[in-house]
């Protein structure tokens, strides 16, 4: 039996004692009504708290082996959605919660105008995305905490030294020429004027101190352009993308152990900051992704300059299993302005970036091209650039992503939608006309 039924025996019972107490109708009439409105909004709060564990029991599809699926929600469609007394719903209707949240912040005294009934629905729906935050915090931090305990332990049985070595940052250039980047990179960047001139210091660049200024000749001889906002060139060493995929190989291995299973090492892509890695990120970001996406994306994705970043390993096989956890990819764009795909190995077949247009351009959706990635290659592109990984085949295919951001140009002058449909934003409702 439902606990709306409950409740309404209960209501009943409520009104027939009021009666025997000798309350006059009108009385047992307003006290009858006060009480349905008491069952109507806990009926919803529990249908809601319903509807939210089964959201949470959702299947997360990081963490399990096979398939391939991005870390997406599933959308519902208007004709799909519950039944709802209201029409305003802005816990199942996007669109509502954002009128609103504008509505808040342009208009005095916003909610003056609205019934009781809806304010109780908006305020339900952003303690429901505050909730989400609370709850995704505490879960990333357990994972961060767990994966850096277990980071420990894998050093602790390193009777070599070779991951305590790799996760040192490197000291000056020498080591960034013979440890990690390819001749060809080292030319272009050593070649360049402002290292030539008078070079900064490793940790002055990692840290942002100073801005990398690339020479545009030595650009176009580094870089092939695969297609219309598609680069690649070399980038990493080999010995380099043997030592990061080895690392990460080994600290999924002990990741299977039973204290760890909570932790999904080997399902999940594994981040370079909680892996120690950061530095990797850090190098990257400042020496190559921001320089080249001056000269590459500044106009066509509305950049003022890329101000954040975030880097991880991907790994696929043929035969999906822990630490490579994917034979596929399905089409998607990335949540950045600009992402650095390097291929670090091993060998396999298949595998391959197919590229299917810009989101909001005229070959949306199209195939536009193919890339087949190479160890120690690095391709660059448009985070809004539709692409999905063809199946592995045979081996193991693994990729170092960074993905980067502008929050200080695109992000700070268009809302999600016009960002994500490369609409200019002159007359969005986030650009510098109405704010």
């Amino acid at each position: 039996m439902s606990v709306a039924h409950h409740l309404h025996n209960y209501i009943v019972l409520a009104i027939f004692l009021l009666v025997l107490t000798g309350m006059r109708p009108a009385s047992v009439l307003a006290s009858s009504n006060r009480i349905s409105s008491v069952i109507k909004r806990t009926v919803s709060a529990l249908s809601t708290s319903t509807s939210n564990k089964m959201q949470t029991q959702e299947i997360d599809p990081w963490k399990e082996i096979g398939g391939g699926a991005v870390n997406e929600k599933k959308r519902l469609h208007a004709a799909n959605l519950p039944p709802s007394e209201s029409h305003y719903d802005p816990s199942q209707v996007r669109s509502h919660l954002w009128h609103a949240l504008e509505g808040l912040d342009r208009y005095p005294n916003y909610l003056s105008r609205w019934n009781d009934d809806d304010i109780d629905q908006l305020e339900k729906s952003l303690e429901l995305q505050l909730n989400k935050v609370r709850q995704q915090r505490q879960s990333v931090q357990k994972r961060r905490h767990g994966i850096d305990k277990l980071v420990e332990k894998l050093l602790k049985q390193d009777g070599s030294g070779r991951w305590s070595e790799l996760l040192k940052p490197p000291s000056d250039w020498n080591q960034v020429k013979s440890r990690i980047l390819n001749p060809v990179a080292s030319k272009t960047i050593f070649g360049s004027r402002m290292f030539k001139k008078s070079a900064p210091t490793v940790e002055e660049v990692m840290n942002g101190q100073v801005s990398v200024e690339l020479d545009v000749g030595l650009l176009e001889v580094l870089m092939d352009e695969e297609l219309y906002d598609v680069y690649s060139f070399h980038l990493l060493s080999k010995d380099f993308c043997q030592d990061v995929r080895e690392y990460v190989i080994a600290l999924a291995a002990l990741g299977q152990d039973k204290e760890y299973e909570d932790l999904y090492v080997g399902r999940r892509p594994l981040d370079l900051d909680t892996m120690r890695l950061g530095w990797v990120n850090d190098l990257l970001f400042h020496l190559f992704m921001r320089p080249i996406s001056r000269h590459l994306f500044q106009s066509t994705e509305t950049l003022d300059d890329l101000d954040w970043r975030q880097g991880y390993v991907a790994g696929y096989s043929a035969h999906p299993a822990e630490g490579k956890p994917r034979n596929t990819l399905v089409t998607h764009t990335d949540d950045s302005e600009v992402t650095l795909n390097i291929c670090i190995g091993e060998d396999f077949e298949g595998g391959a970036l197919e590229f299917r247009g810009l989101r909001g351009g005229d070959h949306q959706g199209e195939l536009v091209g193919t890339y087949e990635p190479q160890l120690g290659k690095a391709v660059i592109h448009a985070g809004r650039q539709f692409h999905d990984v063809t199946q592995v085949t045979s081996g193991d295919r693994f990729a170092l992503i960074l993905w980067a951001r502008s929050w200080q140009g695109a992000r700070a002058q268009t809302c999600p939608c016009c960002w994500l449909n490369r609409r200019n934003g002159k007359d969005c409702i986030c650009g510098a006309s109405r704010n």
